[in-house]
């Protein structure tokens, strides 16, 4: 093995076992058995320690496809910023990389390099802490060399820690790109608009504070997206307010749109994916935590993984030679950078989907309720489940993650049932490569004609979640007599916030509406909230997110 074929791992496209997992571990190197580079392995493959302290990794992909031999041509170059050592590490994938540390350059010595982002012209934008700069490279790739040339600086800031580009919509069109800086010094977030040799500030928001408008240490930022296109949203890891901020560029200005609380700490990386779900990394917590745009909590990853310190999505331009098509696309993979010990340093992980909370609702018709872990095909079965046969089917196509309500069409989905027990079987396919795939079944009975009738206590989620103002809290009472019951709001931390209703409960729907209000009629603050409904000796729970 050569000194530099460890970065073989990067590109490994989403060829995982089907699980049913957000998150799926893929080893780096499986023909040597290695299933993480560490410092440890790194000394032992390479004969050298290879980093010092890595922080955050981008990759510079594109694809090349062609209707004859060799059909499919695929180059990567990734660039690793090591602030221990001031420097990048830089190379195409399984090939010689080299070191920039800027000495004897037009940019100068390195200095504690940070957060980087990568367009799709392949510019790369390196938030240069020490020196309190954003630096911008052109890189050219040719054969397995990488080339980055020193283009322009940005100064005048204040410890930046992180960066993000935005395509504003047209990836393939520079010509409107915006950059985003996460100021940590000055508790601002700055944007500017991107031409070939300069950056001009044309936005900016934030002073030091905890209120609207205001940050305390803005540590990592990343843009939103859709279907793989920049949308208007920026997202800010606001460190020492432990929130999330949500703003949106109107062009001219910033505008702040909410915040979302969190306890896992200092939050280092945000990153977005195809589908513009959010990935916090929080090395002190020991998680990255996955949210949808609506910073919506949907899973986390914790377990087995040390420090996180950042979570990359790689992106990459795919030319079509066969119709001359160019699309820019979110791969269905994450590499993580963990803490650079003899234990931990270098992860990949396959992007899936998991399928939870299923429930079906009971008024009118039947509507199937679920939360997906990422955007999925998702298919309903119902099963006689005394013989097993599959009694109808209704394909449900892209759908989004976070909460989901499917209203079933009877006739497609129940096909021939007509009373009785069934089994409603719900299998969710991740739109990655791999075709990873969760299900899960949740039985109900149905009267003589159809009719849905519950067969045990249901908690059926809030809608809208998230939510500002309010939301309805959904729940349903099983066939029998009226049953005392209760519904309360918790905060994260688990203290009670209000009782929203008790008394007697008639069995069917129920649906009760929660103004963000506590029991003195304050309104709450932005969180994860979680809400406890207790029906005789049993008791269901759920959360939801207020969102200001």
């Amino acid at each position: 093995m050569t000194r530099t074929s460890l970065f073989t791992f990067i590109l490994l496209l989403g060829s995982g076992p089907a699980l049913a997992e957000t998150f799926v571990p893929t080893p780096i190197l499986p023909q040597a058995g290695v299933q993480i580079v560490t410092r440890a392995v790194a000394q032992e493959l390479v004969g050298r320690r290879l980093f010092g302290d890595p922080y955050r990794t981008v990759v510079i992909g594109n694809v090349d496809v062609y209707d004859r031999f060799p059909y499919l041509e695929a180059r990567y170059f990734q660039v690793v910023s090591d602030p221990s050592w001031g420097r990048l590490l830089y190379g195409e994938v399984g090939k010689d990389l080299q070191g920039f540390d800027g000495k004897g350059s037009a940019f100068g010595e390195l200095r504690a390099p940070h957060g980087m982002a990568v367009d799709a012209d392949g510019r790369l934008f390196v938030a240069d802490s020490g020196n309190d700069r954003v630096l911008v490279f052109t890189t050219a790739g040719e054969y397995d060399q990488l080339t980055l040339s020193p283009r322009f600086a940005i100064a005048g800031l204040s410890s930046p820690f992180d960066v993000a580009v935005s395509d504003n919509g047209t990836p393939l069109d520079p010509g409107d790109d915006r950059l985003y800086v996460a100021d940590s010094g000055r508790n601002r977030v700055l944007g500017y608009r991107l031409a070939d040799d300069r950056a001009e500030l044309v936005s900016q928001i934030g002073d030091l504070g905890s209120g609207t408008g205001f940050f305390a240490g803005p540590m990592a930022i990343t843009v939103g997206r859709q279907d793989g296109r920049c949308t208007s949203d920026v997202y800010v890891a606001d460190a020492h307010n432990g929130r999330i901020v949500h703003l949106r560029d109107t062009g001219s200005a910033l505008e702040w749109v909410g915040s979302l609380p969190h306890d896992i700490g200092i939050v280092t990386s945000l990153e977005s994916d195809h589908y513009g779900n959010l990935y916090a990394a929080a090395p002190n917590a020991g998680v990255v935590q996955k949210l949808t745009p609506q910073l919506y909590p949907v899973a986390e990853l914790g377990a087995g993984i040390m420090r996180p310190r950042s979570f990359h999505i790689p992106f990459v331009n795919i030319h079509d030679h066969r119709d001359g098509s160019v699309v820019r696309a979110g791969q269905g993979y994450g590499v993580l950078v963990e803490e650079w010990s003899d234990q931990s340093g270098l992860r990949l992980m396959d992007l899936g989907v998991a399928l939870q909370d299923l429930h079906v609702v009971y008024d009118d018709g039947v509507t199937v309720r679920f939360t997906l872990t990422d955007h999925a095909d998702v298919t309903i079965e119902a099963i006689d489940p005394a013989s097993g046969r599959t009694l109808g089917r209704q394909d449900v196509p892209a759908l989004a993650s976070g909460p989901q309500a499917v209203r079933l069409d009877l006739a497609r989905a129940l096909g021939g049932a007509r009373g009785g027990e069934v089994t409603l079987r719900v299998a969710a396919t991740s739109h990655y490569s791999g075709a990873l795939r969760d299900q899960s079944e949740v039985r109900f009975t149905l009267a003589g004609g159809g009719d849905a009738l519950p067969t045990r206590l249901a908690l059926l989620g809030n809608h809208p979640n998230p939510f500002n103002p309010s939301t309805t809290i959904a729940f349903v009472v099983p066939a029998g007599p009226a049953r005392s019951f209760s519904l309360r709001i918790y905060d994260n931390r688990g203290r009670l916030v209000t009782t929203l209703a008790a008394g007697d409960a008639a069995p069917g729907p129920h649906d009760v509406v929660w103004d963000g209000r506590d029991s003195g009629g304050r309104s709450v603050s932005s969180g994860v909230y979680h809400y406890r409904l207790s029906v005789g000796n049993e008791e269901l729970t759920d959360k939801m997110v207020l969102v200001k």
